[in-house]
């Protein structure tokens, strides 16, 4: 293990029974004949001892890396709990994030826009095997950037760059939905299988989310303050926002350049991870996300990328160009519109309402965890600081949002 993986990772924190899972995966026959495992792309050899550690990051879902005798790399991401422990069904849905990256895996054989991602090698149900659902995929060796500015980076290579990250976003985006969702297994993406006639729902992407973030954000107010202007921002957010595009499209759903790894030369993106809160639905939302830090204050990035020093924000004049013409730039790469028949549905002239809900998102999420906190389990050290902030984002979004005073 070189120097720079040794920094990402640390001794296991989450424990789990390792020798039951070095014992399962240095059997391939253990492996392919067991009814609770779904198999990907394809199977390495493991070959025993392994070494077993936690990465840093993976914190909604525990992440590792496994090294086998030899040297070969791979890694395991688990649920924090057992199915029957986990507050919500669809909380931690690393089934779907599985099943998603294996079916993209295998359109990327023939599409000429090809998303980078892992290959995947299985998933397991069996939750007697380390007392979690858990699936196994490659180790994509690579660069890592936190900063949305990319640092001092000359302003070429930062070009080189943002090619490449609007190459992979509208990859994503171009991808075939409806081939996609055909290889999805129904039992754990039921919403995709059926007809609108049988699930009932013809509402838009942002039409479910602002009910799904509402219904959230109400039940959390119980236990701490509630949203300022809630009511109001949620009626602008939905007289404003776009209606889905007339193409089904795949948006990654935490689109950020933190989930973009990079090759060590920094010329390009070789892999998007984390698709846990992948869906299919409005792409502007994937743009909004990725570009947030370059509209926000920039007291706001400070805190988000601490210890990082950026000067991105609003105050910088130069941050909200790079939006417009990373917005034109996503077009012409993109090669066709969203809904022919509605010029307006454009990630230009949308830009300003997919901004505001994703601070509306941020907002419920900041206020997610306040109740964490009141509640005694939340586990961060920053958490105190992310959950103090949701009134004043949504004193953001009311101050864009409501009529001047005459």
């Amino acid at each position: 293990m070189n120097k720079d993986i040794e920094k990402t990772v640390t001794e296991i924190r989450g424990k789990f029974d390792t020798s039951k899972l070095s014992d399962f995966i240095t059997n391939e026959n253990a492996i392919s004949s067991n009814p609770s495992v779904s198999l990907g792309i394809h199977i390495p050899k493991w070959q025993g001892p392994l070494t077993i550690k936690q990465f840093v990051f993976g914190q909604s879902n525990p992440t590792y890396l496994i090294i086998d005798a030899n040297n070969n790399l791979s890694v395991l991401r688990r649920k924090p709990f057992p199915n029957s422990k986990l507050v919500s069904k669809s909380a931690h849905a690393i089934e779907r994030e599985f099943f998603i990256i294996n079916g993209i895996n295998t359109l990327n054989e023939r599409s000429s826009k090809k998303v980078p991602v892992p290959d995947t090698y299985f998933l397991c149900e069996d939750e007697s095997i380390i007392g979690y659902v858990f699936y196994v995929m490659e180790y994509v060796e690579g660069a890592s950037i936190k900063n949305p500015d990319m640092g001092d980076l000359a302003p070429a290579k930062k070009d080189q760059l943002w090619n490449s990250i609007m190459d992979t976003i509208t990859a994503i985006h171009s991808l075939d939905a409806d081939k996609l969702i055909e290889s999805l297994p129904e039992k754990h993406f039921p919403q995709f299988k059926k007809p609108k006639s049988v699930t009932g729902s013809s509402a838009s992407y942002f039409e479910r989310q602002m009910k799904t973030l509402a219904g959230v954000s109400k039940k959390q107010g119980e236990t701490v303050e509630p949203i300022p202007h809630f009511d109001v921002i949620t009626q602008y957010i939905l007289k404003n926002a776009p209606k889905d595009p007339v193409k089904k499209m795949l948006i990654h759903g935490d689109c950020k350049i933190d989930n973009f790894l990079f090759d060590k030369q920094l010329n390009k993106v070789i892999a998007v991870l984390d698709w846990e809160l992948c869906t299919f639905g409005h792409p502007l939302f994937d743009l909004a996300n990725f570009l947030q830090p370059f509209q926000i204050p920039n007291e706001l990035n400070a805190l988000f990328f601490a210890p990082l020093e950026t000067d991105v924000g609003k105050e910088n004049s130069a941050s909200l160009q790079l939006i417009q013409d990373k917005l034109k730039l996503y077009k012409q790469k993109l090669g066709f519109v969203w809904d022919p028949n509605d010029p307006s549905n454009d990630p230009v002239k949308k830009w300003q309402v997919g901004f505001l809900f994703g601070l509306v998102r941020l907002s419920v999420i900041s206020q997610g965890i306040a109740m964490r906190i009141k509640k005694g389990s939340a586990s961060s050290a920053n958490a105190a600081g992310f959950g103090s902030l949701y009134p004043y984002l949504a004193e953001l979004v009311f101050g864009d949002i409501r009529p001047p005073k005459l």
